[in-house]
């Protein structure tokens, strides 16, 4: 549990520390953790980020991320994230200090709950290998086609692990249909 300031409220220490269950992994949607907060339903929301997903307005979540996105141009993006630490949305920020500033503006008083992330890249690393199982040495995160191994431009269908390309998926169409001739 993170101490409480000098003339913070009780109320501030009721706050849920990160334990084990609700510890955010070290990748979020192909971006490195830096910082994350988790948010308790007593936590003030006021709905002030007007962040769209899929047309509709997102509102409170219970968790919050700064991460450092892997794909150029290495932005840092705070992640509105699910009780699973899935991404709902993100908006792009200047630093971890910007993003946790931003988050203030949702859900005041948080600012000072935020944990800096416990991964060390030998940890993360680990994660990647073991867990995702992909080459932390790799560009493991490019959108690459998963039969062509070309970076995707345009349309593409992933399922799980594996990418399709729209070039494949015509090149299999048509494999497909002369087949049946």
């Amino acid at each position: 549990m993170v101490g409480k300031c000098r003339g913070e409220e009780d109320s501030l220490m009721d706050r849920p520390s990160p334990t084990h269950e609700n510890l955010p992994p070290p990748i979020i949607s192909s971006a490195r953790l830096l910082a994350f907060v988790v948010i308790p339903d007593t936590q003030p929301y006021t709905g002030r980020i007007c962040l769209l997903v899929d047309g509709e307005r997102l509102g409170r979540v219970p968790y919050l991320a700064i991460c450092r996105n892997y794909h150029p141009p290495s932005d840092i993006l705070l992640l509105f994230c699910d009780e699973e630490w899935n991404s709902l949305g993100c908006i792009g920020v200047t630093s971890v200090e910007d993003g946790q500033l931003q988050a203030e503006r949702d859900y005041p008083g948080l600012q000072s709950h935020w944990v800096d992330s416990p991964y060390d890249d030998p940890a993360i690393a680990r994660y990647l290998r073991d867990e995702l199982g992909v080459d932390p040495a790799s560009e493991w995160w490019a959108f690459r086609c998963s039969f062509c191994l070309a970076e995707c431009e345009g349309m593409a269908i992933s399922q799980g692990n594996a990418t399709i390309c729209r070039r494949c998926i015509d090149h299999f169409h048509v494999s497909i249909h002369e087949l049946d001739d």
